[in-house]
């Protein structure tokens, strides 16, 4: 890490012309606080925070992808959508997922949906209540509505939750993201993560695997670091903050060796920090992991492509 050369890039960096209030391609703006706002200074948590960082910043170009699509949490590279018999599998649904919508319709995308905390009385998507397989434009319009839920390819929802074994953790089922990929050829795969800290012992054995790496053709997540999920308590149990950070900050530079950032909502969630006012008197407790200016990078959202598409 040169983090010499880090802070003079945030120091007078610029945000990203328009201000798109999404997920955005390029290197993060992230303007470090005019003083420090925590009670505590961590080095190790800032080399670990400066760690992510550096592997979530994008290096694939506008060029290489045909264009950008920003969308919500997502900056998806054009040239990675297209082919038919592609499956879009998305973890972590709550009320409504937007993510298998826009892929039931934009790139008509048969869809799973995985989730086994949200009751179902709140999520029609979940409780298979959702209009299915209505067709192409079978659903114009209805996105952008609060209740709107509606796919134009097949949906199918499961009862379960995303991890690393296929076990019941206090009473849910969880399946695993190796059992889903399972027959799915090369690049046939999307895949949307956002299950609240459990995703660190899937990607870790997803690496373990180059075979269904290759199968996973973009990679939508949501990442939490040092949560304390009910599937990820084995890993954790008696270890340090710093251990656990550690290996997963470890995880998400172990993403590289497959595929390719193009996108984060680091930047637009910096534009929403405003530690002079919330911080005044370095007040606030210090975050888990962070860069060193201070900015939290304890929870985003990164999207990938597989390397060989481009």
């Amino acid at each position: 890490l040169d983090l010499a050369e880090s802070e003079r890039f945030h120091k007078t960096c610029e945000y990203m012309v328009g201000n798109p209030q999404s997920s955005r391609p390029g290197r993060p703006c992230l303007p470090p606080a005019d003083t420090w706002p925590y009670a505590t200074k961590t080095e190790w948590r800032m080399r670990l925070g400066e760690r992510v960082l550096a592997a979530v910043t994008p290096k694939v170009t506008e060029a290489q992808c045909g264009g950008f699509y920003l969308f919500g949490d997502q900056t998806w590279c054009n040239k990675a959508f297209g082919p038919q018999g592609t499956l879009g599998l998305s973890y972590g649904i709550e009320e409504r997922d937007l993510w298998s919508e826009t892929f039931s319709s934009k790139y008509a995308t048969t869809t799973w949906l995985f989730d086994c905390f949200i009751p179902l009385d709140r999520s029609p998507s979940m409780a298979g209540r959702a209009p299915n397989a209505t067709g192409p434009g079978g659903c114009h319009g209805r996105i952008q509505q609060s209740e709107g839920h509606c796919y134009e390819m097949p949906y199918r929802p499961v009862r379960a939750c995303l991890g690393a074994e296929e076990e019941t953790l206090q009473g849910r089922q969880y399946q695993t993201l190796e059992s889903h990929l399972r027959g799915r050829g090369p690049l046939s795969t999307y895949v949307k993560i956002d299950v609240e800290g459990s995703e660190w012992s899937v990607l870790e054995k997803l690496l373990a695997s180059a075979e269904d790496c290759g199968k996973v053709r973009t990679l939508d997540m949501e990442v939490h670091f040092d949560f304390e999920a009910s599937s990820e308590a084995k890993f954790r149990e008696g270890k340090a903050p710093q251990v656990i950070i550690e290996r997963e900050v470890s995880i998400m530079e172990g993403l590289l060796k497959y595929f390719e950032v193009t996108g984060s909502t680091l930047e637009v969630y910096r534009q929403g920090w405003t530690p002079d006012r919330d911080c005044p008197t370095q007040q606030c407790k210090e975050p888990p992991v962070h860069t060193a200016g201070g900015f939290s990078v304890r929870q985003f959202a990164v999207s990938y492509v597989n390397r060989n598409l481009l």
